[in-house]
């Protein structure tokens, strides 16, 4: 029997549910405008027709800014006007997806249906309608009809056996199971066995139901979702105490990721007994998941569309929001990220998470004191945590201000209880904005600690070996420092303007135009790169490449304290005095800050 993996989607996936930019059957119309027909206006049909058009070009717009709400509005409106277009009907169904307007999207599913019968969108969205109203056989129909040609994986499998639970006929549903049941030992085996778990629940058989939830937890220990279903599991059978060990060892493994206390708490409530919704709906969410980390998915955004759907199917799916409110972030709609962080409940793992996340995203929104504020009380509130300090910290760096983030990070360290690897961020973090200060030998300190912690960090290798040869230290062991760190990340630019410069300091300018040549190819809109380029052309006496590379400098947003410098450089040229260190220098009185 040929064993399918939960975890590991055909490629036919991303046919079957298209996205953006595919125009053949169940796909997206191209971008072009609809066919403009006559419309009654008090202007007459070419006020008609103009309308029409803006809304569709205003619509594309949104949609490539990824504001999905507002593109669905533009399309609803542009229908309006032009209601029995089909390329237009198609385009406002598939932006209320992506917007999370599932009901209405379901109103328009049926039209598309009409011309596009085996559309995968379509009957998937009129099988999660028929699912929230209980109608499983309306939804197996839905799901019929999505066409042989283009397979769906396990997506169908182990809906209809949902489905087949929720009809209660439990031999069916666990039929559909054996067909996708992974070999022992996959890394799907504990996922599956959830499945299985649950359906037993349902059926009534709980001594089966405890033997697959104890054995998935034994195969997946690391996992979230999965310790959260098995304690679930494990409540509902009246194994109340097993539950709470769970919980709590993981909570105290991950301590610096996740809350369980409102799972384990004297409120915490009853969980929900499992059912083709909930079921269904985490399905939906791993193929989002499957579909946003494929790297052969040239269109991620569907992601966002099976996120949507789990949560309108479970709405209290927190996963599904931590998710969407990520990709909301990355499409740089803060108040959306915000608003879909504030679905996640007190009771979940993921809302600390979701409050820390929410904070710093006021620091995006012109509300960086409000977000300074709230992580500090957050740190405050629970002391023994982290994760709260240090986001405050890496906010206060990423502002420049370098004296507050200091204080931040040494409240973060001061709380660890002990360190490994994972921490050598908090230490390298720590020494920038101490070397940002100009207190170079606490910054050496942290540098060091951050290698010795991960002695391979192409970063820290970069900024310390960089540090040393820019003020003539340690130059052997800097270069051999630089030169580990360019074998590590041989195309990061910044690495490369590292060697280039440590040529400079070492009065090899030759060797320094081709390093610095190289990185202004690989980060080219870099300030710092730049002028250190024009630097090493003044010394090999290509003087007016030299201006010219200054004055492209200036243009790149440099650090406040270069400006002054490279205008001096363009007006007198280099000199003793504007060609020092970039790193440290000693203060005024002559003693080093520290």
């Amino acid at each position: 029997m040929r064993r399918t993996s939960l975890a590991l989607l055909s490629a036919a996936l991303l046919v079957a549910l298209p996205g953006v930019g595919t125009a053949q059957q169940g796909g997206t119309p191209q971008a072009r405008p609809p066919v403009a027909r006559p419309q009654a206006a008090p202007r007459g049909p070419q006020f008609a027709a103009i309308t029409l058009s803006g809304r569709y070009l205003a619509a594309r717009v949104a949609e490539q800014d990824h504001d999905y709400d507002a593109a669905a509005d533009q399309f609803d409106l542009a229908l309006a006007l032009s209601p029995g277009d089909p390329d237009l009907v198609y385009s406002a169904f598939r932006l209320r997806l992506y917007a999370g307007r599932i009901d209405a999207a379901a109103q328009l599913a049926p039209q598309v249906l009409s011309k596009r019968p085996n559309d995968g969108f379509a009957n998937l969205v009129m099988a999660v309608q028929a699912i929230k109203k209980g109608d499983y056989k309306a939804a197996e129909q839905q799901l019929s009809r999505i066409g042989v040609e283009n397979q769906m994986g396990p997506l169908r499998d182990y809906v209809m056996a949902w489905l087949k639970a929720g009809d209660k006929d439990f031999a069916a549903a666990r039929a559909f199971l054996a067909k996708l049941k992974p070999a022992a030992g996959e890394r799907a085996e504990a996922p599956a066995l959830v499945i299985a778990a649950q359906i037993d629940e349902m059926a009534g058989d709980k001594a089966a139901a405890e033997t697959k939830y104890r054995r998935a937890i034994e195969l997946d220990k690391n996992s979230l979702r999965t310790t959260i279903a098995v304690a679930e599991g494990l409540r509902r059978l009246g194994k109340a105490e097993d539950a709470s060990e769970i919980l709590k060892t993981y909570g105290e493994k991950y301590s610096d990721s996740v809350v369980v206390d409102g799972l384990i708490g004297p409120n915490a409530p009853m969980p929900k007994p499992p059912g083709p919704a909930a079921g269904i709906a985490d399905i939906l969410f791993n193929i989002g998941g499957i579909l946003a980390s494929d790297q052969r998915n040239q269109n991620g955004d569907v992601a966002l569309i099976f996120y949507q759907m789990a949560a309108s199917l479970q709405p209290e799916h927190d996963f599904a929001w931590l998710m969407i409110a990520g990709l909301y972030e990355q499409f740089q709609l803060v108040p959306k990220a915000v608003a879909s962080l504030a679905k996640i409940g007190p009771n979940s793992p993921l809302y600390w998470q979701a409050k820390l996340r929410a904070a710093a995203l006021d620091a995006q929104q012109d509300k960086f004191d409000d977000a300074v504020s709230k992580l500090r009380v957050l740190a405050a509130e629970k002391p023994e945590r982290i994760d709260a300090a240090l986001t405050l910290a890496d906010l206060l760096r990423g502002k420049e201000r370098y004296a507050e983030a200091v204080q931040a990070y040494d409240t973060v360290i001061n709380r660890l209880r002990n360190t490994d690897e994972r921490h050598w961020m908090i230490f390298f973090s720590r020494g920038i904005a101490f070397e940002r200060l100009k207190m170079w030998p606490k910054a050496e300190l942290d540098m060091k600690k951050a290698l010795e912690l991960s002695r391979e960090q192409p970063h820290v290798l970069n900024y310390l070996g960089y540090s040393w040869i820019d003020q003539g230290m340690h130059l052997d062991e800097g270069m051999k420092m630089l030169e580990r760190a360019t074998e590590l990340r041989p195309d990061d630019g910044a690495i490369t303007d590292s060697v280039g410069w440590a040529f400079y300091r070492l009065g090899q300018y030759d060797k320094a135009v081709e390093w610095l040549e190289r990185a202004t190819e690989q980060k080219g809109d870099d300030a710092t790169i730049t002028e250190h380029l024009g630097d090493a052309y003044w010394h090999v006496g290509r003087r007016r490449e030299a201006r010219f590379q200054w004055e492209r400098a200036l243009h790149q947003k440099p650090d406040k304290d270069r400006i002054a410098v490279i205008r001096d450089k363009l007006a007198n040229g280099l000199s003793a005095a504007n060609d020092k260190p970039t790193v440290y220098e000693k203060a005024a009185d002559g003693k080093q800050g520290g």
